[in-house]
């Protein structure tokens, strides 16, 4: 196996190359150290404002799963199957809100509105990947989180008007939201040194689970609050959050170093001597891009940790409720642990991760493949014994907290692969990869809609859909180290000096 993390797509003589790079040359002393002395540079500025953006993303994807456990009417018909009755009920399980504070919607219905954002989100990515291209992606990353904050505000008064507004407004936030990822790569291939891809990367990626981990508490303690009926507060607080951000967004994000009128010549200068960003236009490869062996491994690799995301992302509130027989608070704060562990995960794999390719211990191709391997193999295994756990709910919990916290490992694989293999294009990599790795994102629910149907708090049924969510990570993970590659594709070399550290 160590030999396949090795030499999938590189030939023995590509391997020496990449095994014998020298150590980066730095502008000066203090960019060899580490993290917590770069957080301070301008770099790291946008990767802090790109954290604080992908976080309220994550916040105004997410919010609906959490919301909807208080916004759905119970049934309270006195059938077998209203609760898990092997598990002992949660305090305060039954909703009582009134009939006309909830509504009376199907599991199905359910399952479209969290789909719904997903069917949007594939139709504007692509085209959000070429615009950044030709005009940066500063305030296509911007519009794209305030347009999606603006129509989160209105989620409460379209939930009103009936089922089908909400899932027309689920999928036009999915189509504005859609534009980020793909800017944000784009900008991110523009001002990273090549041996801080990890951390930058990863850096502004970890607001997604923070989103998740603060975010899904915070809405489950709302929906308790009395005023408004307590669920629309989710969707107002994180709207107006969005506001103050696109403020900031606007003044301290640029779309590359030549246009920041606040770094320093040194910053700037280190940043162009490790780019491998050509600063004129280029021309997108599309054929190239589309078959390229190593593209195809990363495809693969982000369809199914996105699976496995959207899956945990939307799923986990309805098995702490229907299974464990939570409540609505303390199925926030239950759902957010496992987020927990990913961004502290995502945090220390990313550091290390870059530590690792510095001191030339591993080859680029070698760590992002062993990063794959253990943010699928490991999690799916603790995801199947979290089935397992019957009513142990601290059991359960913490299967699966720890099988989040290796899953982490994934922003320092597959996540920054775009980057390594095509910096220059990364954000149209990114926008093919993540629209097709958008279909599990409205596929997932329907699939554990599909497998729990004939009794949504049967434990043996959540148990089946834990083995596809697993199956599904191990066939990715397996597949990008057969194809994956860390290397800098020959089509996206600079065209104006190819530079030591490409290579790698």
């Amino acid at each position: 196996m160590a030999g396949a993390l090795y030499t999938s797509n590189d030939d023995s003589r590509s391997f020496e190359k990449e095994k014998l790079l020298p150590p980066i040359h730095d502008a000066c002393d203090a960019e060899q150290k580490f993290f917590p002395s770069k957080i301070k540079s301008t770099r790291y500025q946008l990767s802090i404002m790109g954290f604080f953006g992908i976080f309220l993303i994550y916040a105004m994807r997410t919010n609906i799963s959490i919301a909807l456990v208080d916004m759905v009417k119970s049934d309270d018909s006195g059938s077998e199957n209203d609760v898990n009755q092997n598990c002992p009920a949660g305090s305060s399980q039954n909703s009582t809100k009134s009939d006309d504070e909830t509504f009376a919607w199907s599991t199905s219905q359910q399952a479209n509105v969290m789909g719904a954002f997903y069917y949007g989100y594939l139709i504007t990515q692509i085209p959000a990947g070429y615009v950044a291209s030709k005009i940066g992606g500063k305030h296509l990353f911007g519009f794209g989180i305030l347009a999606t904050g603006i129509l989160t505000m209105l989620t409460p008064p379209m939930s009103y008007l009936g089922v089908r507004w909400l899932i027309g407004l689920r999928f036009l936030e999915g189509m504005t939201e859609a534009v980020t990822y793909p800017a944000f790569h784009h900008m991110i291939g523009r001002w990273a040194p090549t041996l801080e891809l990890s951390i930058m990367a990863t850096l502004a990626a970890s607001g997604g689970p923070c989103g998740n981990l603060l975010i899904q508490p915070m809405v489950g303690y709302l929906c308790s609050v009395d005023l408004l009926h307590g669920w629309p507060l989710g969707f107002y607080v994180i709207g107006a959050l969005v506001i103050i951000w696109y403020v900031l967004w606007l003044n301290f994000a640029y779309n590359n170093p030549d246009e920041h009128p606040r770094i320093s010549e040194d910053e700037r200068n280190y940043i162009k001597l490790h780019s491998q960003i050509d600063q004129k236009q280029r021309a997108i490869p599309w054929k190239k891009i589309l078959t390229a062996v190593p593209f195809w491994g990363l495809l693969v690799a982000h369809v199914s940790v996105n699976f496995v995301t959207y899956g945990m992302m939307s799923c986990m509130p309805q098995y702490l409720s229907n299974v464990l027989n939570f409540d609505i608070k303390a199925n926030g704060f239950l759902s957010a642990l496992p987020w927990l562990c990913c961004f502290v995960a995502s945090l220390l794999s990313s550091n290390l991760t870059d530590f690792l390719r510095s001191r030339r211990y591993v080859t680029t191709t070698f760590i992002r493949k062993m990063n794959q391997l253990i943010c699928t193999i490991i999690p799916g295994l603790f995801l199947v014994l979290a089935g397992y756990a019957g009513c142990n709910s601290t059991a359960a919990v913490t299967y699966i907290a720890i099988g989040m916290f290796f899953f982490g490992f994934h922003y320092s694989a597959f996540n920054c692969n775009d980057l390594d293999l095509a910096p220059q294009f990364a954000g149209v990599i990114f926008s093919i990869t993540n629209t097709v790795a958008t279909i599990p994102g409205f596929v997932a629910p329907l699939v554990v809609e599909f497998v729990t149907r004939d009794n949504v708090h049967s434990e043996e049924l959540w148990r089946h859909a834990f083995y596809v969510f697993a199956g599904v990570g191990w066939t990715g993970g397996l597949t990008f180290m057969l194809l994956g590659s860390g290397k800098l594709q020959p089509w996206a070399q600079p065209s104006s000096s190819l530079i030591t550290e490409t290579s790698h």
